[in-house]
């Protein structure tokens, strides 16, 4: 391939790909929360399994990362820091590999005590995205939900 051939394919990757479109906003939006939360040592990504778990209770990582649509390895790596933050309690099920993941009362009090930069952050995204892409990404998620099954 040439160099106009490649510079013609970079051009349509850069004017048409979605992955490319939904990766970079989902970037800004996870940097407005991280941002955010980071005072408190965690990210959005692991506010949301705390606030998934203080939902649900006691789930499996595997759980975790099918409602949430995270790799197994995002969710391992998240639960590890937040066990060691002491924020999840991890029990294994007798004579197996299971694991059973809830949330510890130290979790619970973070939740609590970040909830305000929180919301911060997601009137800062509500800010950005303006009404219209807000009910944008609301649509799109129900379709991709209702079609995957997945969160």
């Amino acid at each position: 391939m040439n160099k106009k051939e490649a510079t013609k394919l970079g051009m349509m990757f850069a004017s048409d790909c979605i992955a490319f479109r939904v990766r970079a906003l989902n970037r800004v939006i996870t940097n407005l929360y991280d941002v955010s939360l980071k005072p408190f040592g965690i990210t959005v990504n692991q506010t949301t399994i705390l606030a998934m778990l203080a939902l649900v209770g006691a789930v499996g990582p595997g759980r975790i990362g099918q409602a949430l649509v995270m790799e197994k390895s995002t969710v391992s790596r998240n639960l590890e820091r937040m066990r060691k933050n002491g924020w999840v309690a991890v029990t294994q099920e007798e004579g197996g590999k299971a694991q059973t993941i809830t949330v510890t009362e130290a979790g619970r009090k973070l939740l609590a005590a970040l909830h305000p930069e929180w919301e911060k952050a997601q009137a800062a995204a509500a800010r950005l995205l303006g009404k219209e892409g807000i009910a944008a990404v609301k649509s799109l998620h129900e379709t991709v939900r209702q079609t995957t099954g997945s969160a």
